[in-house]
């Protein structure tokens, strides 16, 4: 009687667990938008998470889209021989073309890894090619990697935004061997990912968390692009627009950018023109090559400059033709001088650091450079001020119009005069004129501003922020964190490394480099002598005396790379002599290359193939 208890209690038992559901690989008939759907969506099968799908050989034209179930992760693979090693680079033999097609996921935290691969994605009626947008938890984002896709420059005339062809937010992962862009340009350019992480740990949008939260350098939180080739094309940007977008935190290791655009290698927006949404969190881009034929504007910021903070170790561009390589990045917080959402940073707007000082008070006299992009604003007195005492390095000044209600950083001033510039003067919906009343102020750090990381948690809807900690508007107070620079390898057209290009950010504080091609250490003592910047070499020759702030890249340090190739280390002097290891990059490959997968941290994947065993 209790053995005929027991089997009855174990078959309700049975009856009440869910049904399972095997992972399956399904091909489908075709590569037609009609037959792909079928066996993604039914009525031929219906995709669970994990499942594999099959897009055999052929050329497709698709009208329309297929938006896979959300909350479930499958790889969708096209036909060929994919590239997976470290020594190649770009996408493999792909024999599934697909013209105006493309992908939407929308997985979450615990799926199988989302993948697309093996596509040669041809531009048609669709827009952007690729979206995928994950859920994150406080456990982690879901797992994605786009690998051996080809995307030719034709794109780049679609109008899309800014020519992204794919755009993933809310997602950690990899994106590897693949060939984005074949020509030069026509129109502008061609981007590969438009990257955010929105809803950093699943708390809140628009960037807001991953600002609110420490730096996560060489760890599993963040988007790889590696061993890609990057032709007259960029590698990412970082606006994309809703809530999704916003605090993108991005690595780019080992790809190889030939023909660098104006617009760098993989770049991204600040916290200015996007609206809402944060400017990019956090950067690091080593090992990569690169050539610049540029000849007409040049190739400079190969790395983001308008917010967020960066690593740049052991990259390679050189110049072809007549083009000149300018530099790494140029940090500069456009807040300061352009128009945007969250006000200027002119002393009046809440989120900055404002010293709450009124320093001067006065009348325009006269205004000069109206059209130029360079203004002159003359003091109606003579005040004597001394030469540039509006404009030193560390915390500049701003110009405000009271009677306009706009303010404008200070670039330099004279006894009675103050000079004005900006990059883009069409983007200034102010004029000043004679009679304007005005005050000077002062910003001592901007929102968002290049080198500050972790500050107060911004919430709030898109047209209401405020403090979580307050429910109004109020300074994040960020705290300063330095960008490291060295052993990047240069043309001799390079002016610098990476440098500020306002006043407000400065070297030895916000951000530590070498100069311009250095060499690596030829003893504990040079070049780098660990008084300032940074310096690169094997750790026998790190200095033995430093100064609180400097870095030293040990070239010889780390297991990092599993190819037995480049390695590297950080090392920050975080007292006076007292060296401290500070950054080893994550582990390449990717682990998802091999089938592994990653969440919040380098903690071992939880066990697979547990039985429940019954006594």
């Amino acid at each position: 009687m209790r053995k005929l208890a027991i089997a009855i209690l174990f078959s309700f038992c049975l009856a009440l667990t869910p049904p399972a559901h095997s992972q399956s690989t399904v091909t489908a008939v075709s590569c037609s938008q009609s037959d792909v759907n079928k066996v993604i969506n039914g009525p031929t099968h219906v995709a669970v998470d994990g499942d594999t799908i099959i897009i055999p050989a052929g050329s497709c034209t698709w009208t329309t889209g297929v938006t896979v179930r959300a909350g479930i992760g499958i790889s969708i693979i096209g036909s060929g021989t994919p590239n997976s090693s470290p020594s190649t680079f770009g996408a493999g033999t792909v024999n599934t073309v697909l013209t105006g097609g493309g992908f939407v996921m929308n997985p979450v935290f615990g799926n199988s890894l989302s993948r697309v691969s093996l596509i040669h994605f041809l531009p048609g009626t669709t827009g952007a090619p690729i979206g995928v947008n994950g859920t994150c938890t406080s456990g982690g984002c879901p797992n994605l990697r786009l690998d051996n896709l080809i995307f030719p420059t034709s794109w780049e005339n679609l109008n899309l935004p800014d020519a992204a062809v794919a755009n993933v937010s809310n997602m950690f992962g990899v994106a590897d061997h693949n060939t984005v862009g074949d020509v030069a340009p026509t129109v502008n350019y061609l981007c590969f990912l438009n990257l955010g992480n929105g809803s950093w740990q699943g708390i809140g949008n628009w960037g807001d968390n991953s600002w609110a939260r420490p730096d996560t350098f060489g760890t599993a939180q963040t988007f790889y692009l590696e061993n890609n080739a990057f032709n007259y094309s960029l590698g990412t940007d970082t606006d994309i627009g809703g809530s999704n977008g916003g605090g993108a935190r991005l690595a780019c290791r080992f790809n190889q950018f030939n023909n660098i655009n104006a617009f760098g290698a993989c770049s991204g927006h600040g916290t200015d023109t996007t609206g809402r949404p944060r400017g990019v969190r956090q950067w690091e881009g080593y090992y990569n090559t690169g050539t610049c034929s540029n000849a007409q504007a040049g190739c400079g910021s190969a790395w983001p400059g308008r917010s967020g903070v960066g690593r740049s170790f052991g990259n390679s561009f050189t110049n072809t033709g007549s083009g000149f390589f300018k530099g790494l990045a140029d940090f500069n917080a456009q807040r300061t001088w352009r128009g945007s959402s969250w006000g200027q940073c002119d002393g009046v707007a809440p989120w900055d650091t404002n010293d709450q000082t009124s320093y001067y008070t006065g009348t325009i006299g006269s205004v000069t450079g109206i059209g130029t992009s360079v203004w002159t604003i003359t003091e109606s007195q003579n005040p004597g001020w001394a030469t540039n005492q509006w404009a030193p390095n560390g915390a500049p000044y701003s110009f405000y119009d009271v009677t306009k209600s706009y303010g404008i950083l200070i670039t330099s001033n004279k006894s009675n005069s103050m000079t004005l510039e900006f990059l883009c003067e069409s983007c200034i919906g102010y004029r000043p004129a004679a009679g304007d009343t005005y005050k000077i102020l002062r910003s001592t750090a901007c929102l968002d501003q290049p080198n500050r990381g972790a500050g107060a948690l911004v919430a709030g809807s898109q047209s209401n922020p405020i403090l979580a900690s307050t429910g109004a508007p109020g300074p994040v107070n960020q705290v300063r964190d330095p960008s490291y620079q060295a052993a990047d390898s240069l043309p001799s057209t390079a002016g610098h490394t990476l440098t500020g290009d306002w006043a407000g950010v400065i070297p030895n504080r916000d951000y530590y480099v070498e100069s311009v091609n250095q060499s690596a250490q030829s003893s504990p003592t040079s070049p780098f002598n660990g008084t300032s910047g940074t310096g690169h070499g094997t750790l026998t020759n790190r200095p033995a005396t430093c100064a609180t702030g400097v870095g030293y890249w040990a070239t010889d340090q780390g297991s990092w790379n599993t190819t037995g190739g480049e390695q590297g280390e950080l090392f920050i002097c975080t007292a006076a002599n007292t060296w401290t290891i500070s950054y080893s990059p994550y582990t390449y490959p990717h682990p998802v290359i091999a089938g592994g997968t990653t969440g919040t941290s380098d903690a071992p994947n939880p066990p697979t193939s547990l039985k429940v065993v019954v006594q």
